[in-house]
């Protein structure tokens, strides 16, 4: 009988150790979960990322470039709180439908010849936002018919967050800038009640030439590192969100102040009643 007892006694502690046991590597587990996967998970679950449209390695690539720039944008004092945080300002880097691809996914079949040139050139109005994919994007500015307005970029992440790009605004007519982006997958974005045009004045002679012309009289820096509403240094997707933050009148047309606007995500910025919608891509 007290050899039953004692068996039994051994059976249930050793039972208990193994509760405890598995228990434990549950919680270390879960307190070890990968903060990308964790993000992403946190995106699907807010409906900003469509995970059928946007995988988890081209997320895992721009969780760490957006991370590189939060990094320096913090240092500068330019922004508050947590990554994460900053994250979903710049809706994961997701675009407005959930999609999203990585610097791998964004090539195409070359198109220098073919009817996405023509359909483009066709399609291409002022005021129009223009939106490059691949990683955190590119944005530009329609400043006519005929005319797209951009901070080009170029190099590295030094480049952007440290040395900066000098003279950096540029524009090209349409017909160069669709071709110099035909292996890239591009998107119009039209801003509602007409409210592109009063932008695409404002952009011209703030971000290029006082005298609506070909003759530069503006020359700007490229940099992520200054505040949303600081011109000189600029980037891309920021030029395009302070022509309607500055340059509409006094309408409230988009929303602020972001920490960093993700060209991906600039229709989200826009208030309903100015809201883009997507005329193409190409």
């Amino acid at each position: 009988m007290n050899y039953k007892r004692w068996l039994f006694g051994i059976i249930s502690l050793l039972s208990v150790f193994l509760v405890i046991s598995m228990t434990g590597h549950t919680t270390v587990h879960a307190d070890t979960l990968d903060p990308v996967e964790q993000a992403y998970r946190d995106g699907v679950a807010s409906g900003k990322i469509d995970p059928a449209q946007y995988s988890k390695s081209a997320f895992r690539y721009n969780y760490q470039q957006g991370l590189n720039i939060y990094t320096v944008q913090l240092k500068a004092g330019g922004v508050h709180g947590s990554y994460l945080d900053w994250l979903k300002d710049v809706n994961y880097g997701a675009m407005p439908d959930g999609s999203g691809v990585g610097p791998n996914e964004s090539k195409i079949e070359s198109r220098s010849a073919n009817d996405h040139i023509s359909q483009f050139l066709r399609d291409i109005q002022k005021g129009d936002i223009l939106i490059v994919e691949g990683g955190f994007g590119h944005a530009a500015i329609a400043t006519t018919n005929n005319i797209i307005l951009e901070m080009t970029g170029g190099g590295n992440i030094v480049n952007w967050t440290v040395t900066g790009l000098p003279d950096n605004n540029q524009q090209y007519t349409t017909s160069d800038w669709i071709v110099k982006h035909k292996d890239d997958h591009v998107q119009i974005w039209r801003p509602r009640q007409g409210i592109g045009a009063t932008a695409a004045d404002y952009a011209d002679y703030k971000f290029y030439s006082s005298t609506h012309s070909w003759n530069k009289d503006r020359h700007i820096t490229y940099g992520l590192g200054a505040g949303p509403l600081v011109f000189d240094p600029n980037y891309c997707s920021k030029l395009v969100w302070q022509s309607f933050w500055f340059g509409t009148s006094g309408k409230n047309v988009v929303t602020g102040t972001p920490f960093f606007i993700l060209p991906g995500s600039l229709p989200t910025f826009f208030t309903s009643e100015y809201t883009p919608y997507k005329v193409g891509s190409y």
